[in-house]
């Protein structure tokens, strides 16, 4: 890496950027190429197009929903138009909600996406909303069990970034409470608790495939479980009632229309052939950027706790220290590395109760939404910086890139 003799020659500061992203793009995703159109995507759109068979009786649909749920170490696999439907189905079978009743409180960090409240609202459930731990970002057991009353029906953990959640600890606490356990796994393709694949670890587990996930098809979700009650229940949610094999015209349960384009499940059918090869170059790229970061000082790593045994990698999401930067702050940091050209991101800036759509909530439904005490959320909020997926699934001089960077803006910031 070059010295840094002073900050004007920072990119921010009109110096030369580390990384000229016109002559130098990042890894684009999703990672297609004509070769792989021609010879798979092409042929599957075309046979789907030609038997004029576009949705029902989703044969291909149920065929990703059944070799998902076997990437996933799952008996049962659904797939449902996006990651959002896909938690609304899973809290539906698990707890054999209509979707018109009122169904009991759940417990969910307060440190995820809209999607993880807004599908537990949309099948009438209420929200409690706890705080993480402050190494995985991940939903605290000790926050859950200080959160539990007499209303509490369900735990929503989410494996962030694609760290897996406490599973041991949160499945414990579920068993002495007689809870279920939903695990939001949208951003975790590929991660592995003890040596399992997240997703069926508690009752159901729900991932979405919406454009920047691991693996993608634009939108999309699936439902996976071994619980055969909970699918047959998701799959009347999903299909206006219709029980899994049942009549076209019998409707035995209530339902909704969550059907799925056999299109979608065409390009998913292709691309989950290349997701666990991705997700071992994500986690060697991973490591490597780690150990470089490390040596530099000033943003701390993704560390995974001892149950990890693969990281999904769906995002590289680090902790910045302004007192190994002279004090300056995350925001100026950020600004000054987008400047050398590194794509990052502060994440979640706010516990997800301040955000506009939940305090609106908040206002209106008061009796909708719990919050309890976040302390190490709102840490997070102010120092995350994350990197995206793709990034990983670039070459060593990439990742070289953002190391020399990040030691250019410290070097600097500290004179």
């Amino acid at each position: 890496m070059p010295d840094v003799i002073s900050a004007d020659r920072l990119a921010v500061n009109g110096g030369t950027p580390v990384r000229d992203r016109l002559k130098n793009p990042w890894p684009s995703w999703p990672a297609t190429t004509e070769a792989e159109w021609k010879r798979e995507i092409e042929p599957a759109l075309r046979e789907v197009y030609l038997e004029k068979t576009e949705g029902l009786p989703a044969t291909r649909s149920d065929r990703f929903g059944h070799a998902f749920a076997a990437y996933c170490g799952a008996g049962y696999g659904l797939m449902m138009p996006h990651g959002t439907d896909a938690i609304s189905a899973s809290i539906a079978g698990a707890l054999d909600l209509d979707g018109l009743r009122e169904g009991g409180e759940i417990i969910i960090p307060n440190y995820t996406f809209i999607a993880t409240a807004s599908a537990a609202l949309s099948v009438r459930c209420r929200l409690a909303l706890v705080d993480i731990d402050p190494v995985s970002f991940t939903l605290d057991p000790n926050a859950v069990q200080a959160a539990i009353t007499d209303r509490t029906v369900g735990i929503l953990p989410v494996h962030i970034g694609g760290h897996p959640a406490d599973m041991d600890a949160l499945n414990a606490i579920a068993h002495r409470h007689g809870l279920v356990v939903i695990e939001d796994a949208a951003q975790a393709h590929g991660a592995e608790h003890n040596g399992r694949r997240v997703g069926p670890l508690g009752d159901v587990g729900a991932y979405s495939f919406q454009s920047s996930k691991n693996l993608t098809a634009g939108e999309g979700g699936c439902l996976v479980t071994d619980r055969p009650q909970i699918y047959e229940r998701a799959c009347a949610f999903k299909d206006v009632g219709r029980r899994p094999g049942g009549e076209r015209w019998e409707y035995p349960r209530h339902g909704w229309n969550y059907r799925t384009s056999e299109y979608l499940a065409c390009i998913l059918l292709v691309r989950l052939k290349s997701l666990q090869v991705q997700t071992e170059v994500r986690s060697r790229n991973a490591a490597y950027l780690t150990r470089e970061l490390r040596r530099i000082g000033g943003l701390t790593p993704p560390a995974a706790r001892p149950w990890v045994t693969r990281h999904g990698y769906h995002l590289y999401m680090t902790r910045y220290d302004p007192e190994q930067f002279g004090g300056r702050s995350r925001d100026e940091f950020i600004t000054a590395l987008t400047a050398e050209g590194i794509d990052c991101t502060p994440g979640y800036q706010r516990p997800l109760t301040d955000e506009g759509a939940l305090k609106s909530v908040t206002q209106e439904y008061p009796d909708r939404v719990r919050r309890l005490p976040c302390p190490h959320v709102e840490f997070v909020c102010r120092h995350s910086v994350w990197f995206y997926q793709s990034m990983l699934l670039g070459t060593r001089d990439d990742l070289d890139d953002i190391a020399e960077a990040v030691d250019k803006i410290r070097l600097a910031f500290s004179r």
